[in-house]
């Protein structure tokens, strides 16, 4: 029988993982010359974010800390940001 026992540190490394690969999105974003540091890694972040997002929510109680809620944010915030950075550059070519 495997006990479902929330670990919170779980959480905690893919925060420092997506602030991270963030950075490396961000640092592209300023400076899109080369070199390119984050590669493809930039954007695993939505894919970090949904994960944690989905462990928090399966692991924790309805009555949860105002940590849990900031994580919870934090998470939406890396899900969504790289995809509209990306959605963003498809609209600048396209119309440029």
């Amino acid at each position: 029988m495997i006990l479902k026992k929330f670990n919170l540190l779980i959480p905690l490394l893919f925060l420092v993982l997506n602030f991270i690969f963030l950075s490396f999105l961000i640092e592209e974003l300023i400076d899109a010359s080369e070199p390119n540091y984050g590669g493809g890694w930039s954007l695993s972040t939505p894919v970090f974010g949904l994960v944690s997002f989905i462990y928090i929510r399966k692991f924790v109680e309805k009555k949860s800390s105002s940590l849990i809620w900031i994580l919870q944010g934090l998470n939406w915030f890396f899900i969504l940001f790289p995809i509209a950075v990306f959605f963003y550059g498809v609209f600048i070519m396209v119309n440029y």
